[in-house]
Parts: C-alpha cells; structure tokens; sequence
C-alpha cells in the first residue's frame, strides 16, 4: 500500500509542475550534452509558446541553404570563367595573321569556356532541384496544427576554457509530453526564420537567389 501511495505521489507532483518547470527539467538534461560545463549552468528565464510546425523540416531547410549557398557561388564563379575566357577568345581571335602561338592561347581559352559552361549548366540544373526542394520543405514546416512546444530559453554556463561565466539564449522545440526537444542557438535560428520569410514572400527562384547572394557573408 505505501508503494502505491509513493508512485501516485509521484504522478500527482509530475502532473501539477507547470509548462515551464517541465521544459526547464528537459532542457537541462539536453543541454548536458551541449555545454562545456554543464554543472555550472543556470537557468535565467524560460518562456513557453504552442508550436504549430513540423520540426523534422527544420534539419533539412538548414542543409538545403548551405548547398544553395554554395551553388550559387559556383555559378558566380563559372560566369566569371566564361566572361574571362571570352574576353581571351576576343584578344587572341585568329585571322590571316595569325601566329601558331595566338592560335594556341584562342584554342585554350574556347576550351576553357566550353568547361566553364558546362560546369553552369551542370550547377544551374542542381540549384533549380534544390529550390524546388527548399519550397516543399517551406511548405511542410508550416503545418498549421498543434506538434508541441516552442521554448525561448536564457541560462550562463562557464566558457570552454572554465574562466568566465556567459550568457547564452537558445530555442527549443519540445514534444507534447514534453520527453524530447531539439535546440538552436537564437541567432543561428534568427537567419533560419528570415529564410523561410524570404521563401513565403518571393514571388520567382530570382528573389531567392538576390536575397542569397546580398547576405552571403551573413547566413
């Protein structure tokens, strides 16, 4: 009898903690994993909001942003190879009078130009597949039905090397139940949240790319 007093007990006390107090047990769990020590953290503030999302998209948009990003730096990269080989190509254009050696730096740079848009084509295609891609994903987080819990969370925790304590501010997508969560730094997930309103308002794959290429020392 009394271990059944003990484990209603239990339940009671585990029903009654509020939304917060039940975020802040799990969170502090995960981030024992994440601090670099985590006996020093302490919990500043805590604030819990209903989610209407699906996190499990959250991954893949980040993923999805990098290799855009990094495409279209290649692609800027290919049309600076093909401008450079075609101003070469104008130079070194053969006629009757034509050296061996001007023949030669034309044919190199023509070569150069046909790798250059192959490259562009191949890279054009691969971005075109990755905004498709990104929009579906964009569409998929916008769930619009309750999946849990969103939590803004403040704490301090020592530095890595131990000598100073910081603040620090992270986002966490918890459960129902709160029995799992995933986290991200408030400023990592600051450029997230201003992708997906970049991907919602544009109105062609062209404003993307601008709004990719204005801020690419940024995301």
């Amino acid at each position: 009898m009394r271990k059944i007093l003990v484990v209603l007990t239990l339940i009671m006390v585990s029903c009654t903690l509020s939304k917060e107090e039940k975020a802040e047990k799990l969170i502090k769990e995960t981030l024992k994993g994440y601090l670099y020590h985590p006996d020093s953290y302490e919990s500043l503030s805590t604030s819990v909001d209903s989610m209407f999302i699906d996190v499990t998209t959250i991954e893949p948009i980040m993923e999805i942003t990098g290799e855009i990003k990094d495409l279209i730096s290649k692609i800027d990269n290919c049309e600076r190879r093909i401008e450079f080989a075609e101003s070469s190509m104008d130079i070194w254009n053969p006629s009757g009078y034509s050296s061996q050696y001007s023949r030669g730096e034309y044919a190199r740079a023509k070569k150069e130009k046909e790798e250059a848009q192959s490259d562009l084509d191949k890279y054009t295609k691969k971005l075109s597949r990755q905004f498709t891609s990104l929009k579906e994903n964009v569409v998929k987080y916008h769930k619009g039905e309750f999946t849990g819990w969103v939590v803004t969370h403040r704490f301090r925790s020592l530095n890595g090397a131990g000598s100073m304590t910081i603040p620090g501010e992270m986002i966490f997508f918890c459960d129902k139940e709160f029995t799992t969560c995933s986290g991200y730094e408030a400023d990592k997930l600051e450029g997230f949240v201003e992708i997906l309103k970049v991907v919602d308002e544009a109105t062609s794959d062209e404003d993307v790319i601008d709004y990719f290429k204005e801020n690419s020392f940024s995301l």
